[in-house]
């Protein structure tokens, strides 16, 4: 992107955070796989590495808080946001534990562009949702936007998947079974991990609009030409398992089950499957040779792990997997931040999904008071949080769905969603 014009889309986002903040906040979730837009800020030698994204949460940021100063407000906001104090104070526990692994990484410098994207910045993300979604109107509109998320990615992979354009050549497969596509990210896999929560999130609302039918149609079908299998089997246990909570169950397990059929009916994603039933799928090894690695580190350095980038460095020195190459994380949620961020990182994790499951727990579970409709508008809006947040921890087992500007950013925007059904009114 030239700088003319990335000063233009910057001034163009600021003047709609001004006017509209909650048009501002939509516009960073739509605008998700433009941390693939680099940029630096500074001189060639020493300047600061940026993205796109990263610069539109950092303006919203910016621009919020200056909000905040002019209208003598930030007392009452920072009331919004310590309403949930044992929150917060896990949350500055798990950036404290990012911010001691940078001091602990191979690469500091590099660590230190870790932290500013994948914590701090995506932190920053879900207190901006805290403050500026706060009705129902907004909340809904969230819905919408991804929706359209989910459409615009899931018809331009499929787009890939007909035609090859734009589709990276190793991914273009002689069969064309068993070709797989990335849409407008880096890879078949990191679709996925951006589809699945969010497509997760959509089935599980109650009540949906045509935008929502449409963005679950096109967004299932490019689900599974990502070819990502564990992907595959989260989802379905996700749905399997909170349709359990809805009256249509019948026609949930009915759905599912004809899905898994039509998976099966195709020789390539059958032979997929039935690879990994039998244990000799190569990525399946891959795994385990992974976790070998992660465990021996682990018992090197349980309390500080290997520090921010460090897994990629130490992980040079053990033998690799089939697929010979030199993974960045271990491809498990928790020694992910086990490894990368410690000991106290995983705890702080932990107790924040902890939290999480609290506050919808709090949300399923309190009385219906009239208008009954209030109460169960905000029972499904805490199960679509809920299924998208199981969606990342069931993939995450197996893969990497945080440690990625786009996707820390997505599951802070997940994180925020209980609390955020809690404290808006239900009518604006």
């Amino acid at each position: 992107m030239s700088p003319f014009l990335l000063i233009f889309a910057l001034a163009a986002f600021a003047f709609v955070g001004i006017y509209k903040r909650d048009w501002a906040l939509y516009l960073i979730i739509l605008l998700l796989p433009a941390y693939q837009v680099r940029f630096q800020i500074g001189p060639p030698a020493g300047g600061v590495p940026m993205t796109f994204l990263e610069s539109l949460i950092l303006l919203l940021a910016v621009v919020q808080f200056a909000d905040l100063v002019f209208q003598k407000r930030l007392s009452a906001a920072w009331s919004t946001i310590s309403k949930h104090r044992l929150t917060v104070i896990f949350i500055f526990l798990f950036l404290f534990a990012a911010l001691l692994s940078v001091f602990t990484a191979p690469d500091q410098i590099k660590a230190a562009g870790i932290f500013k994207a994948y914590f701090f910045e995506a932190v920053l993300f879900y207190f901006l949702a805290i403050l500026i979604i706060d009705g129902e109107k907004k909340l809904n509109t969230l819905w919408k936007v991804l929706s359209v998320l989910v459409l615009y990615l899931s018809v331009f992979g499929i787009y890939q998947f007909i035609t090859l354009a734009y589709l990276p050549f190793n991914w273009w497969a002689v069969d064309i079974a068993s070709r797989r596509i990335t849409s407008l990210v880096n890879h078949p896999n990191a679709l996925a991990l951006l589809l699945g929560p969010i497509l997760a999130i959509l089935i599980a609302l109650s009540k949906k609009t045509w935008l929502h039918g449409l963005a679950i149609g096109f967004g299932l079908v490019a689900f599974y030409l990502t070819f990502s299998r564990a992907a595959w089997l989260a989802l379905a246990v996700v749905i399997l398992a909170f349709g359990l909570f809805t009256k249509a169950k019948k026609k949930i397990l009915a759905a599912v089950s004809i899905g898994v059929l039509l998976i099966f009916l195709v020789p390539f994603s059958r032979t997929k499957l039935l690879g990994l039933a039998r244990g000799s799928d190569p990525s399946q090894q891959n795994r385990y040779v992974l976790w070998s690695a992660a465990t021996d580190m682990l018992k090197k350095s349980p309390l500080l792990g290997v520090g921010l980038t460090g897994f990629r460095e130490a992980y040079k020195n053990y033998p690799l997997g089939p697929d010979r190459v030199v993974q960045n994380y271990p491809h498990n949620f928790f020694l992910n931040f086990w490894l990368e961020v410690g000991l106290l990182g995983l705890i702080s994790v932990i107790g924040l999904l902890i939290l999480f499951c609290k506050k919808i727990c709090e949300a399923m579970t309190s009385p219906l008071s009239p208008p009954h409709e209030e109460g169960i508008k905000r029972r499904s809006w805490a199960l679509a949080a809920a299924a998208g947040m199981s969606m990342i921890l069931l993939h995450g087992l197996v893969d990497v769905p945080y440690f990625k500007n786009d996707l820390s950013v997505l599951f802070w925007l997940i994180y925020s969603l209980p609390f955020l059904t809690t404290q808006i009114p239900t009518r604006d």
